[in-house]
């Protein structure tokens, strides 16, 4: 692997211009030792240097600093693949770059070079060494030990970029109420449309995004927080219309219950206890525990004469309990695919 530096384009710059080291150096007022040390690598170039050599060659000094921390990158990747004992291929791997690439999840620079398709990631991911990976979101709740880190984390950097593009009203912890009844009232109406579905989360002041996630993940979802502003990530595997809007109401619970726990770190859908009380309260907000416990489940319950909660909501919960089966034409007429 071949690291260039700003210096490697100096001293060719020298040669072309027939310049001495010791009269360069006078030019930019260092010693001459000072100039051997760096066009040697045995020094950095300071930014008080690289202003002076910008000024005499009129090279962009932003030049000079994008080609000093291109080689400090590559020669941090360098370095943390020989000490983790991987390949360029090995690592790229850990991201499934090839999905990443066939589905442009990423802007890459040049597919083929894979130290290229590295810095892209990293610089995706907005990190400035492959070891500042693992320190993203570090307090993060996990589905479980066997979850991929690194598809974990793109795919929270690809929901937090769409956040960027939506614009939100003031959030209040009213406003959760309303889209519990929001949601409710489309489920009943037999309806599912994203785009307004995100558009009345933004008007309610939290950020909604469904984003594709990558083979391997085994992510559902996830509840942030950015600057007081929370945000609800996601995925389209649920592909039925009681699952998704159940998804979003675990998650809305997540933000009645664990908004300041957001604040430092996200909340991705495992298992564990305020797991089971998030799933409790959306469950009670599908349809009340006293009427599924006491209309619902009684032998003599009909639910095509349903009229007070949504039928699709109402046999997610029985198919849960195992009163009926998920395959049942009851459950498949109800809690129909979404196309």
């Amino acid at each position: 692997m071949e690291n260039i530096r700003f210096k490697d384009y100096l001293s060719d710059y020298l040669d072309y211009n027939n310049i001495t080291v010791k009269d360069f150096a006078n030019r930019i007022d260092i010693s001459q030792k000072h100039l051997i040390d760096i066009l040697s690598g045995k020094r950095e170039i300071s930014s008080n240097v690289i202003d002076k050599i910008s000024f005499v060659t009129n090279i962009p000094a932003d030049y000079i600093y994008k080609v000093e921390a291109n080689y400090k990158l590559e020669k941090s990747i360098e370095e943390y693949l020989k000490k983790e004992g991987l390949t360029e291929s090995q690592f790229l791997n850990r991201y499934n770059y090839k999905f990443l690439i066939k589905e442009h999840f990423i802007d890459f620079v040049d597919k083929e070079d894979k130290l290229e398709v590295i810095k892209d990631i990293l610089k995706f991911l907005r990190v400035s060494t492959p070891e500042k990976v693992y320190e993203i979101d570090k307090t993060a709740y996990y589905k479980s030990n066997n979850d991929k880190t690194e598809l974990l984390l793109l795919w929270l950097e690809k929901c937090y970029r769409k956040t960027l593009e939506q614009k939100v009203g003031k959030y209040q912890k009213e406003n959760i109420d309303n889209l519990v009844n929001y949601i409710k009232n489309q489920a009943k109406k037999g309806i599912f449309s994203e785009e307004k579905l995100i558009k009345e989360f933004n008007d309610n002041g939290v950020f909604l995004v469904i984003q594709d996630d990558i083979p391997g993940s085994k992510i559902r979802g996830a509840f942030k927080v950015h600057r007081r502003i929370p945000a609800i990530y996601l995925t389209h595997k649920h592909n039925r219309i009681a699952d998704i809007y159940f998804a979003l109401l675990h998650e809305l619970s997540h933000l009645k219950s664990d908004f300041n726990k957001a604040m430092s770190t996200s909340i991705v859908s495992f298992e564990d206890e305020s797991e089971i009380r998030a799933d409790k309260m959306a469950y009670d907000w599908m349809v009340k525990d006293d009427y599924y416990k006491n209309v619902c489940l009684k032998k003599n319950y009909d639910i095509d004469e349903e009229n007070q909660f949504p039928k699709s909501f109402v046999v997610y919960r029985l198919a849960h309990d195992g009163v009926i089966k998920y395959g049942s034409k009851k459950y498949q007429k109800y809690n129909f695919v979404l196309k």
